[in-house]
Parts: structure tokens; sequence; C-alpha cells
């Protein structure tokens, strides 16, 4: 009878031991799949910052100096002379062209690039990939196109930038340690986005800003969901419900209009207060719409 008891103690515990080992292997596989995706996103943000020409390198050595960041905060803050503040503002459009022209260095790594997100203050920024003929190909696959938990941020493969898309969709995972879109949820708090108001969302040939108009939750699962009828904002009509129902469902107002002739970004990832919750951040694109107007 004790034999018995040993035998099986002895079971028991190789039992335990494999667990914890397997538990334990598990987490390093995930940990060590972490850095990797997160040091090929850096290597991919470098390719921006290295200067591939004369022009390159002018652009590339202000932003050393003086910092796109700084120039974008003194141009918030609405510091320094008239003309200092024109002059910041001449630095960040270069700083910005530089950086559209470097994103052709992305693409010779992936043809699939269609432009790059990015939310001063927060971890998005971030290559967008899309694949028309392969929808949400992304949602499990990284840059690369090697299987990932992580995906990739995506654009909706009905959004087409070479027409005239009025509202560009882009998906990312809400990633637990905080990458891809998991930031998005700061913006359900309004000091947040008052913070965060502007997204950057540049594409292979220009670059863009859009100000934050409206953020809100939603249950993906209801196919009754009226969002489905005029989220990709074909025509003027679908285009004026979309906007009146972002708003309306927005858990604040933010005091940023829109009419047809705009033209918009939502950015969307789960939420985990709805059953199969999506989380939406929707903003308009600034300095450019006025001309764009029907």
């Amino acid at each position: 009878m004790k034999r018995w008891k040993k035998w099986l103690y002895d079971i028991l515990l190789a039992v335990c031991i494999l667990v914890f080992l397997g538990s334990g292997g598990a987490l390093a596989y995930k940990i060590m799949a972490q850095r990797r995706n997160d040091a090929r996103l850096e290597e991919l943000a470098g390719l921006l910052a290295q200067p591939g020409n004369a022009e390159d390198k002018a652009a590339g050595d202000q932003n050393s100096e003086s910092g796109a960041g700084s120039a974008a905060a003194a141009l918030e803050a609405g510091g320094g002379t008239k003309e200092e503040r024109v002059l910041d503002a001449e630095e960040l459009r270069k700083q910005r062209e530089a950086r559209v022209k470097a994103y052709s260095r992305i693409k010779e790594q992936n043809g699939d690039l269609v432009g790059w997100i990015r939310i001063e203050g927060t971890k998005i920024d971030y290559p967008v990939l899309q694949t028309p003929d392969n929808p949400n190909f992304y949602l499990n696959h990284n840059f690369d196109g090697k299987k990932s938990v992580y995906g990739a941020p995506y654009m909706a493969e009905e959004c087409d930038l070479s027409k005239d898309c009025r509202n560009i969709l882009i998906y990312g995972h809400h990633m637990k340690n905080g990458s891809m879109f998991a930031a998005l949820d700061g913006y359900l708090d309004q000091t947040f986005c008052k913070e965060h108001s502007m997204v950057q969302f540049d594409t292979l040939t220009e670059y863009g800003d859009y100000q934050v108009m409206a953020v809100f939750t939603m249950n993906a699962a209801d196919p009754d969901n009226p969002i489905y009828d005029w989220i990709f904002c074909d025509n003027e009509e679908a285009f004026d419900r979309y906007v009146a129902y972002v708003k309306q469902q927005s858990v604040y107002d933010m005091g940023v209009e829109a009419q047809w002739g705009d033209y918009l970004i939502s950015l969307i990832t789960c939420e985990y207060t709805h059953k199969d919750g999506r989380l939406i951040v929707v903003a308009k694109k600034t300095g450019k719409e006025e001309s764009s107007r029907e």
C-alpha cells in the first residue's frame, strides 16, 4: 500500500513539474515574442530617422536640433514670437515631408504598406498595411507576414487611398502589454483626449493630421447596428448620418464638427464592456478640408 501511495505521489509530482515547466516555457515564449515584435517595429521606425539623401539629412539635422515634438509643443502653447512660431511650423512641415519620403524604405520591405499611424505620447507609432484581396490577413500576421497574436495595424479592404476615401478605417489589436491600439482606451477619459487630441496618419504621398471628434464603444456582433450602413461614408447622406451617429454615441462632446467635404479616420480596437465589443476613435482631417470640399 505504501509503495502504491509513493508511486501515486511521484506521478502527481511529475505532472506538477511538467505543468510548471510548460507554463514557464509558454510565458518565456510569449515574452520573447513580445520582445521580437517590439524590436522589429523599433527597427522599422529607425529607418525613418536615417537620412537617405542631402534633403532628408537636412530635415534630420533640424529634427535633432529642435525636435518635431518640441516644435509641435511650441505651436500648441503659442510660445515665442510670431516669426518664431512660423519658423517652427516650417521646420515641422519639412520634418513631416522627410518622413513621407522615407516611407519608401519601409515599402521596400513590405509592399502592403499604405501609411503610418502615430499618436504622440502613446505607443501608437506603427506602419499600416492593407491586403484588399485577403481581408483581415494582418489580424493575425505581423509586418513580415508571419503568424503573430499581435498582428499589425491594417486598413479595411474597402478603403482605397487612390480614390476619394472619406473615412479611413484602421484596425489594431488591444494588447494587454499596452502595444498596438491598447492606448485608444485612454480616449475614454476627456483629459487624456485633450492632451492627445491629434492623430497623425501619413500615406505614402502626404502627411496628415486629424483632430479627435468622437470616441464610443459598441457591440460589433449586433447586425442591426445602423453604423454598418454609413461607416464608409461614400456619399453625402451616409457621411452626415455617420457623423451624427458618432457624435451622439460619443462619451463626451469634443466640440469638433464635420461636414461633407471633410475627411475622417476611424481607429478601431477591441473593448471588453460589451460582448464582442469595439472601441472606436473618430478624427477629422485638418488643414486641407476647405480646399477639398465639393
